[in-house]
């Protein structure tokens, strides 16, 4: 039987129903091998082709070996849909309001590897690109223009990822994206109602419930949210308050290095090497210590498609309980 759940959030119901008529595994399935090559020759992020993307504006080395001189880069997009040199021009149309399209636009190569899956990736690589993260936040907050740094990662075919290579991409923009803004609003909302964080509440009441919990250590948890959208969608979210990604401690980068690939893991061997999205939200650039927002990564699996009530109404039917989801990816016998 279906039932609605509402996030404390952002007020949004969703609606849980175990008899939406799918296929156990969704209308989604592996669409990457998990025999890629550790070097591809074609591929544009490949040692050996760095020309080809353009001039680096971060750079991690380590010991060179097999010819591979670099650990982490940032590049800018060669396509980009924001760029920073434009100014900022705006102006009314009518009812309508029009700016130019200022901001940044930065791919992450996060490995020099072509095989570096995100279940494999070793944790020291990953927190080293978390501190590419960090980095490029700091050094884009100095632009007063940009109040908005959008990380995110697509990742195979039906994510619309066209290159395997491990990567992500960050954007920076002068607005902050709708669904941050409701999330900073209902945080607000839900501190002045009860003088608490709304996340840090949830994770304190999933930490002592412990039915949709995925994996934890002292910094992190991760869990199926109590009203996911999508199946499988699990978020990793510092157990102590920090609204900001930038403000986080040596301490902090390696535990979230250690709980990421834990969780991307349970992830594969429940669903493999399925589709997927995943963002971080983060506070505003120019705002620091918010009391009410936490900032957290979320993974949306790519499980099935997305209809009309979704897409035009954010009405979602998640067929997967969140708490059988987080059950299977513990290992749990249902």
């Amino acid at each position: 039987m279906s039932e609605f759940r509402k996030d404390p959030v952002q007020n949004r119901w969703v609606i849980i129903d175990p008899d939406y008529p799918i296929d156990d595994r969704g209308l989604y399935t592996v669409d990457l091998p998990d025999d890629l090559p550790a070097l591809d020759p074609d591929c544009p992020f490949c040692p050996g082709r760095e020309a080809l993307v353009g001039p680096e504006l971060l750079r991690y080395n380590f010991i060179p070996k097999d010819g591979v001189d670099w650990d982490i880069r940032v590049v800018p997009n060669r396509v980009p849909v924001l760029r920073v040199e434009t100014q900022i021009e705006k102006e009314a149309d009518g009812i309508y309001d029009w700016m130019s399209g200022v901001g940044a636009d930065e791919i992450l190569i996060e490995s020099p590897y072509h095989n570096d899956l995100p279940h494999r990736i070793q944790p020291n690589r990953v927190e080293q690109v978390f501190w590419a993260i960090h980095d490029r936040i700091l050094d884009l907050r100095k632009d007063t223009r940009l109040n908005y740094l959008f990380y995110f990662k697509n990742f195979g075919h039906q994510a619309g990822d066209v290159v395997v290579h491990p990567h992500s991409r960050m954007i920076g923009t002068p607005f902050i994206p709708a669904t941050v803004e409701e999330e900073l609003l209902g945080g607000e909302e839900y501190f002045d109602l009860k003088e608490r964080c709304v996340f840090c509440d949830m994770v304190k009441q999933e930490m002592k419930a412990g039915l949709r919990m995925v994996a934890e250590n002292e910094y992190f948890i991760s869990f199926c949210p109590y009203a996911s959208r999508y199946p499988f969608e699990t978020w990793i979210i510092p157990t102590g308050h920090l609204s900001h990604f930038e403000a986080s401690s040596k301490n902090h980068l390696y535990n979230l290095a250690e709980i990421y690939t834990e969780t991307f893991k349970k992830l594969h061997k429940v669903l493999e090497n399925v589709p997927f999205a995943m963002v971080m939200h983060n506070g505003p650039l120019q705002e620091e210590d918010l009391p009410y927002f936490h900032w957290h990564l979320e993974i949306y699996p790519i499980l099935t498609c997305c209809p009309g009530q979704a897409m035009g109404g954010q009405i979602y039917t998640n067929p997967v309980a969140p708490e059988q989801a987080a059950a299977a990816l513990r290992g749990e016998s249902e």
